[in-house]
C-alpha cells in the first residue's frame, strides 16, 4: 500500500499543479470580468453626471455654430465635452483598481495625456483654437511620452526602413509624427453618433487579445479598461447623441490608443507591426486617404471637408432611403453600415498577431478596398440621384398630362416644383 501510494505521489503532484494553474486563470479571468465591468459603471456615472450638470457648464461655453459647419452630419446640439467623462472615467478606474500601484504606465500615460486633452478641450468650450494649434499640442504630448517612457517606435518590420530607424534621433522624429498623426485620425472619424467611440472600441479590445498573447497582462487589462470607459459614453452617443466627445475626447482617446500600440511594440518584439497597423486600420486609413486627397487638389490639409468614407456612406443612405431630412436617420445608420468595415482589419490583425508577412499583406488588401470604396460609393449615389430625378420627372410629365396643361411653360413649372419638393441631398 505504501509502495503504491509513493508511485501516484508524482501524478497527484501534477495533478494539483494543473488545478492551481486553472484556478488561477479562472481568477485572472475573473479579475478582468469585474475590472471591465465595473470600469464601464464608472464610465456611465460620469457621463450621466456630466449631463446632469449640463446647463452650468453652459456658463462656461462660448457659442460654436456647430450645426453650420461644412463637417456637420448630426441633428440638435448635444454636448461637446464627453471627453471629460471618458478621460475622467478612465482616472477614477485606474486609481480604483490599484493599475497605477503595480506599474507607473498608466500615471505616466494620463501625464501625457494631458496637452493635447486640455488643448481639445479649449476648442470644445468655443476658445475656437485652430487645428494647427491643436497638432502642435499632440506632438507635445507625442514628445512628452517619450520622455516619460523611454520608449519609441522600435521597428517596422521592413529590413530597409528597420535600418534607418537604428537611429534613435530617426525613430523618435518617425513615433512623433505618428502619434501625432494618429490623434488627429481619431478626431477626423468622430463624425457619426458612435463611429469614433466605436472604433476605440474595438481597437482596444484587439490590443486587450494580442496583448494577453503576448504574456502583457498590464497593457491588457488597460486595454480592457479603456474600452470598457468608451463603451459607457457610447451608451450616451449612439443611436441618439446627447454628448460628443469633442476634441479633447477625440484626441485623449487618439493618445492613449497610439501608445497602447507604441507600449506593446516595445515591450513584446515577437508582436508584427502590421498586425498592430491593423488593429488601428480604420483611423489610419482614413487619415492617410485625406491627406492624399487633399494633396492631389491642392487643398488645405487641416481644414475640414465632407469627403470622409463616412460622410459619403450617410449622403447615400439619404439618397437611397431617408431623402433630404433624413440625418436623424442615416447618421446612426451610417455607424452600423461601417462597424463590420472596421472589426474585420482587428480580428485579423489579432489573428495574424506574430506573422508579419501575412499581416503586411492583409493590410494591402484593406487599404486598396478602403480605397476603392470612396469612388465606388459616390458612383452609386450619384448613380440614384440620376435615377430618382428622372422618376420625379416621370411624375411631373404624368401630372402634367393628367391635368390637361396646354402650354410648356405650365409643365416647366411643374417640373420645378417636383424638384423643389425633392432637393438633392446635402
Amino acid at each position: 500500500m505504501g509502495r503504491f501510494i509513493r508511485q501516484m505521489r508524482p501524478s497527484c503532484d501534477v495533478m494539483l499543479q494543473y488545478v492551481r494553474a486553472v484556478l488561477f486563470v479562472w481568477i485572472v479571468e475573473i479579475a478582468m470580468l469585474l475590472l471591465f465591468l465595473s470600469s464601464l459603471l464608472i464610465s456611465i456615472v460620469a457621463c450621466a453626471a456630466l449631463l446632469g450638470v449640463g446647463r452650468q457648464l453652459g456658463a462656461f461655453t462660448k457659442p460654436r455654430n456647430d450645426a453650420v459647419a461644412v463637417q456637420c452630419s448630426h441633428v440638435g446640439s448635444p454636448l461637446r465635452v464627453g471627453g471629460i467623462a471618458v478621460i475622467l472615467g478612465l482616472v477614477v478606474a485606474t486609481g480604483f483598481f490599484g493599475i497605477t500601484k503595480s506599474s507607473t504606465i498608466a500615471p505616466l500615460l494620463l501625464l501625457s495625456l494631458l496637452p493635447v486633452f486640455l488643448t481639445g478641450l479649449a476648442e470644445d468650450l468655443g476658445q475656437r483654437v485652430s487645428p494647427c494649434a491643436r497638432i502642435v499640442a499632440a506632438a507635445f504630448s507625442a514628445m512628452l511620452a517619450v520622455a516619460l517612457f523611454g520608449v519609441w517606435l522600435p521597428r517596422s518590420d521592413i529590413p530597409v526602413v528597420d535600418q534607418a530607424m537604428s537611429f534613435p534621433l530617426v525613430a523618435i522624429i518617425l513615433t512623433v509624427t505618428f502619434s501625432t498623426g494618429f490623434c488627429h485620425a481619431v478626431n477626423l472619424v468622430d463624425g457619426m453618433n458612435g463611429l469614433a467611440a466605436s472604433v476605440v472600441t474595438t481597437s482596444a479590445l484587439g490590443f486587450a487579445a494580442v496583448a494577453t498573447l503576448a504574456a502583457q497582462s498590464e497593457l491588457a487589462s488597460l486595454s480592457l479598461l479603456l474600452a470598457a470607459v468608451t463603451i459607457g459614453f457610447l451608451l450616451f452617443n449612439w443611436p441618439v447623441a446627447r454628448l460628443f466627445l469633442g476634441d479633447a475626447g477625440a484626441y485623449g482617446l487618439g493618445h492613449m490608443l497610439v501608445w497602447l500600440t507604441l507600449l506593446l511594440a516595445w515591450n513584446a518584439s515577437e508582436v508584427a507591426i502590421p498586425a498592430l497597423a491593423l488593429i488601428i486600420f480604420w483611423p489610419l486609413a482614413d487619415v492617410v486617404h485625406t491627406i492624399m486627397r487633399r494633396f492631389a487638389v491642392q487643398a488645405s490639409i487641416v481644414q475640414p471637408d465632407r469627403m470622409h468614407l463616412h460622410q459619403k456612406v450617410r449622403r447615400a443612405l439619404d439618397i437611397l432611403w431617408f431623402g433630404y431630412n433624413g440625418r436623424r436617420c442615416s447618421n446612426p445608420l451610417t455607424t452600423l453600415v461601417l462597424l463590420p468595415f472596421i472589426a474585420t482589419p482587428v480580428i485579423t490583425g489579432v489573428l495574424l498577431w506574430d506573422k508579419p508577412g501575412a499581416a503586411w499583406f492583409a493590410l494591402g488588401v484593406f487599404s486598396s478596398i478602403f480605397a476603392a470604396a470612396h469612388p465606388l460609393t459616390t458612383k452609386h449615389a450619384k448613380l440614384q440621384r440620376r435615377v430618382q430625378s428622372r422618376r420625379f420627372e416621370a411624375v411631373a410629365v404624368a401630372r402634367a398630362t393628367s391635368s390637361s396643361l396646354s402650354s410648356i411653360a405650365q409643365g416647366s413649372a411643374l417640373v420645378g416644383q417636383i424638384r423643389a419638393d425633392h432637393p438633392p441631398v446635402r
